[in-house]
């Protein structure tokens, strides 16, 4: 049994944070690349059937796709992470995900709110402020990141890491 998730894969940012991604994000070490996670857990991939994928090229097909801009960085007490904005396209995605999968399973931590994030460094506390500072560098050295999002992606948590499952377009 596998567990999945829906993402907004931002391959974008890889040259930005890929780096360091690879080194201080365990996703990122399992497979799963640079995203902006939508709904977490999603079903076990056993669960992910036909009707389900059906359903959920329902909901992304009344999404426009958007574009987006990481300019800036944030944090949590142990993460952190590049802030997409605006985030109103990805706020209002994200709650029609949620109402049309009100029976996915609910497991792990509840937080308060969601925040649309691309992790770069999670677990991570003693070098917390080198890490922001690294981050804040780039973005400022790049201008930032303009990116796309035209895709909701089934991400599968295999034995070996983390795996395309999936996709749902979101409307042209």
């Amino acid at each position: 049994m596998a567990r999945t998730l829906l993402a907004l894969l931002v391959p974008e940012a890889e040259p930005l944070v890929g780096d360091l991604r690879q080194r201080l994000d365990p996703a990122a070490r399992r497979g799963l690349g640079a995203h902006i996670t939508l709904v977490y857990p999603f079903f076990d991939s056993r669960d992910v059937t036909d009707d389900v994928l059906a359903r959920l090229r329902d909901v992304t097909a009344r999404h426009a796709a958007f574009s987006f801009r990481l300019a800036d960085v944030g944090t949590f007490p142990s993460t952190v992470w590049l802030a997409p904005a605006p985030t109103d396209a990805i706020a209002r995605l994200v709650i029609d995900l949620e109402g049309a999968f009100a029976d996915r399973p609910r497991t792990g931590p509840v937080f308060d709110g969601f925040v649309p994030h691309l992790s770069v460094a999670r677990n991570v506390r003693r070098d917390h402020d080198a890490i922001v500072a690294t981050c804040r560098a780039r973005l400022l050295t790049s201008g930032g990141v303009t990116c796309r999002a035209h895709e909701v992606r089934v991400m599968e948590r295999a034995d070996e890491g983390w795996r395309p499952f999936a996709s749902a377009p979101l409307a042209p």
